[in-house]
């Protein structure tokens, strides 16, 4: 039987933290001299994060900052990821990537999509083997555009994922709106109010698992 579309999101399901903080640890390990251009933008960087709507932008300029050279921005993030992993290694959820490698030799197609700016996740993924994943991030062009929410299921559509989806994967309430696209909602590592809150919209309890 065809598989279907399988969608997962990034942070705190495939990767046990947060995508910034980690690929800045890695990075600025491999050169710690780039540490300088980020604080010298910090003035400009950090009310930009704040920014709901400007936080896109403001993270593809904190990437482009430290990664400082013309190479490609996806392998040099990497770099920086494997070398994190190195030392933290359990950053990498390992259940989680265990699930992505079932549903794919189930036939599902897998996507990410996730609130982390795409270069960012792009850049995780391939540091854990995953890198020919297809990533619905946001993104820091003009104008910035967030993948949270409603606005996931819209940035799916339009990448060719439309829902229904097969299986949606996610540590958050926020993803409700990706839920209601699936027969299968999963919450990743969540509490129960947060179990009784999906359901509660739903209609039905979702699954739950705890993934290490």
């Amino acid at each position: 039987m065809r598989g279907g579309v399988v969608v997962f999101d990034l942070d705190k399901v495939l990767l046990g933290g947060d995508a910034t903080t980690l690929f800045l640890h890695g990075r600025l390990r491999r050169s710690p001299a780039r540490l300088v251009p980020l604080l010298l933008a910090a003035p400009l960087l950090v009310p930009g994060s704040a920014v709901p709507q400007l936080r896109p932008l403001a993270a593809r300029a904190m990437t482009r900052l430290a990664v400082g050279r013309d190479d490609d921005d996806v392998a040099a993030v990497a770099e920086a990821y494997e070398e994190a992993l190195t030392r933290k290694p359990e950053a990498a959820v390992g259940d989680a990537i265990a699930c992505v490698q079932e549903h794919r030799a189930a036939g599902d197609v897998v996507v990410v999509a996730t609130g982390c700016e795409e270069v960012l996740a792009r850049g995780y993924l391939r540091a854990i083997g995953l890198g020919d994943l297809d990533v619905v991030g946001s993104n820091g062009s003009l104008p910035p555009r967030r993948a949270i929410g409603g606005a996931k299921v819209e940035m799916l559509t339009e990448r060719g994922y439309p829902p229904p989806w097969r299986a949606v994967y996610s540590d958050s309430v926020s993803d409700l709106p990706l839920f209601a696209g699936t027969p299968r909602p999963v919450l990743v590592n969540a509490g129960e109010d947060d179990a009784r809150r999906v359901g509660r919209v739903l209609g039905r309890r979702p699954e739950v698992v705890t993934w290490r």
